[in-house]
C-alpha cells in the first residue's frame, strides 16, 4: 500500500516571521492564516501565492515562541525548508504505513491550527508531517 495524500504545506524555519514574510511578499506571497502553538513551542503563519494564476501552494513560516527552542537545531544549521506536511483523512492508518519507512518523532497530538498532527523522520532523513484539518 502507498500513501496518496495531498501536500498541505512546506515548513520553513525562521528567526523572525515578520522579516521573512516581507521577503516572501516581494516574491509574490500573501498571508493566509496565523497561529500560536504552545504545545509545539512555535508561532506560525501560512502564506500563499498572491496571484490566482499561479499554482496554489502553501508555505508555513515558523519561529520559536519566547524561551522555547523547537527550531534551534534547524536555525543553527541554516536549514530553512525542513518538513513537508501532508493532509491526512486517517492519521492512524497513514502513520502505520509511514512508520515502516522511518521513526516517529512526534506522536499524534492535538494542535492549535489543525485537529491533530504527527511527525515522522523517514530513513532518507526527510521530515514528514501528517495533519488532519479541523
Amino acid at each position: 500500500m502507498k500513501l496518496n495524500l495531498p501536500i498541505h504545506h512546506i515548513g520553513i524555519a525562521c528567526k523572525n516571521i515578520e522579516k521573512e514574510r516581507k521577503i516572501f511578499e516581494t516574491l509574490g506571497f500573501k498571508s493566509e492564516a496565523k497561529f500560536i502553538d504552545e504545545t509545539q513551542g512555535v508561532i506560525g503563519e501560512f502564506i500563499i501565492p498572491n496571484n490566482d494564476i499561479f499554482p496554489q501552494y502553501r508555505l508555513e513560516l515558523l519561529s520559536n515562541l519566547n524561551n522555547r527552542n523547537t527550531l534551534d537545531n534547524y536555525l543553527k544549521n541554516r536549514i530553512k525548508m525542513y518538513h513537508i506536511a501532508y493532509e491526512s483523512k486517517n492519521i492512524e492508518q497513514d502513520l502505520k504505513l509511514l512508520s515502516k519507512q522511518g521513526i516517529i518523532v512526534v506522536d499524534i497530538t492535538e494542535a492549535s491550527y489543525f485537529a491533530r498532527l504527527c511527525f515522522v523522520m523517514l530513513s532518507n532523513n526527510l521530515l514528514i508531517e501528517l495533519v488532519e484539518l479541523k
